[in-house]
């Protein structure tokens, strides 16, 4: 028996408000619980597969000591979630494993870019977790969630740490810092639609979500450019590749913002690419991963849409959400056509259960 399985059976916990106890094991878990539990052991099985890669080809110090502790984060978290799922009496997803990483393979990326992944994984984990932690009242799932995103800043903190002393930190644009406070004084402010006439300059936070944005399709662009070179599967490559024209076309739509307001565009340095047509991953798990990601942008589209007073830039976000809407369709029928997509747990058809 498992030390969470124990503890949910022996431990007791004292409400406040009275002399009640209760027996966690008796407690069913919620769907919100449920659900991030198992949206976060497939992530972190997945981040599993692909830091055991670039932990053995790191040779950098520095940065082979934040791959390498990423890699033993991740992996105690799988083994927690999947005491909890135990603890739980529920099915653990089949996820990722070994058969889906070749760590003999030749390297396919940089040093530095595998650092900017650990980076953005764990902030987009930041994310997500604060999300999950929010949406939880178990106590052992809450105390997975909050000591999960206590880790995932402690390795996003140092993978900052180490680029920046490399020199390889990009930094949101600068802007100049006003003499005062001020305030709107008419609907100019919002613009126009269709971006005609003469806008007002992009505001701190609209040049952060331009930024966020960018950064995580560059990100995937690298990917997709690296992940083209070594899927067997010829409909995987064309998603992969179709993937990359999108990225292409919507930063070129995205740096014109920042073009017109003098200010420099994010780049991920030294995401160089090797030439290798070695694959140290199994087509599952790239389309997975690079559909994971598209479905990031989705929802970072939707928040920066909801963080923007200008018309233009607001009907911009939506547009280019729509766009990657349609290649996440595409995503999904082709994993489906595979047999990679797992069902998040749901609730019975009650329907189909009285007929």
């Amino acid at each position: 028996m498992s030390d969470i399985q124990q503890q949910n059976q022996c431990n007791t916990e004292e409400v406040l408000f009275g002399a009640v106890q209760h027996n966690l094991s008796d407690i069913l878990p919620s769907a919100s619980e449920v659900g991030h539990l198992w949206i976060s052991y497939l992530a972190e099985c997945m981040g599993v597969c692909f830091l055991k890669y670039y932990v053995a080809k790191s040779k950098d110090p520095d940065i082979h000591a934040v791959l390498q502790r990423a890699l033993d984060v991740s992996s105690q978290r799988v083994n927690t979630m999947e005491d909890i799922f135990n603890s739980i009496h529920h099915p653990i997803p089949e996820a990722y494993g070994e058969r889906d990483v070749d760590t003999n393979a030749k390297q396919l990326f940089s040093e530095s870019f595998t650092l900017q992944y650990a980076k953005l994984m764990n902030k987009f984990a930041l994310i997500n977790y604060s999300k999950s932690l929010s949406a939880s009242s178990r106590s052992d799932v809450r105390r997975y969630f909050s000591g999960a995103l206590i880790t995932s800043l402690e390795v996003h903190q140092k993978a900052m740490e180490v680029l920046s002393a490399k020199g390889l930190l990009e930094k949101s644009p600068s802007i100049v810092t006003p003499d005062r406070v001020d305030f709107v004084h008419n609907t100019d402010y919002l613009g126009n639609i269709l971006g005609l006439g003469n806008q007002r300059p992009l505001n701190a936070l609209e040049i952060s979500h331009i930024v966020t944005i960018m950064e995580t399709k560059q990100l995937l662009k690298t990917l997709s450019l690296g992940y083209s070179q070594v899927v067997k599967s010829e409909k995987v490559k064309r998603f992969i590749s179709q993937e990359k024209q999108t990225a292409d076309k919507q930063l070129k739509k995205l740096a014109t913002y920042l073009d017109d307001e003098d200010l420099p565009q994010p780049i991920l340095t030294s995401n160089i690419v090797a030439d290798s047509t070695e694959s140290p991953h199994s087509d599952k798990l790239i389309m997975c991963h690079v559909t994971s990601v598209i479905a990031t942008i989705i929802s970072e589209y939707g928040l920066s849409a909801s963080y923007t007073a200008r018309k233009d830039l607001a009907a911009t976000f939506a547009s280019l959400s729509l766009e990657v809407l349609a290649l996440a369709k595409d995503g999904a029928e082709l994993m489906i056509e595979n047999g990679w997509l797992e069902k998040i747990p749901q609730t019975a058809n009650r329907k189909e259960l009285i007929n």
